[in-house]
């Protein structure tokens, strides 16, 4: 029995050990996200300001705004997962047995993971095809686009590995490996 249990148990470090890196590497993009963001709101502030006083805007703001926004929500997302940031309906969780509760956020999941891996899939062959053609923006100024287009894919297939890491999180919750709690429902509630 005891070597039945340590092949689960070396295979619970490996994943813990595997979802720390990887939330390590969402936070870097999530700094990049940011970083994207405050890019995004000075360039904007400033092009506002000198179309105001000067009456002229400074070319390629818009477009550098375009790309910005991918780089923001598509980078943002998966540590957005991590951290349970996305919208959810936490009245309906929190009333139901705990037991129930865990299931349904892992049907949830689920469904985000489906959902997001047919995204990232279509949106990688358009990404494939946008880099075969060094597909460019026009605009007061031409911009490559097709690499922040390879960025949709990349931030749909990233959360899709979040999504595992918390279906077999909510897994482990159910067999007793983890506590039985939804604790980002708990304190919302609480």
């Amino acid at each position: 029995m005891v070597s039945a249990a340590l092949p689960r148990e070396e295979v619970r470090r490996k994943m813990e050990s595997f979802s720390r890196s990887f939330q390590k590497m969402c936070g870097f993009f999530a700094l990049i996200s940011a970083a994207a963001m405050a890019l995004m709101i000075v360039s904007t502030t400033l092009d506002t300001t000198i179309r105001y006083t000067l009456n002229f805007p400074i070319p390629g703001v818009f477009e550098l705004s375009e790309v910005l926004m991918v780089i923001i929500v598509f980078l943002g997302i998966t540590w957005t997962q991590a951290e349970r940031g996305h919208t959810r309906i936490t009245m309906i969780i929190a009333k139901l047995p705990i037991r129930r509760a865990v299931q349904l956020d892992m049907f949830c999941w689920a469904i985000c993971l489906v959902f997001l891996a047919i995204l990232g899939l279509q949106t990688g062959k358009e990404a494939l095809k946008s880099y075969q053609l060094a597909e460019f923006r026009w605009g007061s100024v031409q911009m490559p686009i097709w690499w922040a287009k390879a960025l949709v894919p990349l931030g749909c297939w990233l959360t899709c590995i979040q999504l595992v890491i918390d279906i077999w999180v909510d897994l482990g919750r159910l067999r007793g490996k983890f506590p039985l709690d939804l604790p980002d429902i708990r304190d919302i509630v609480d």
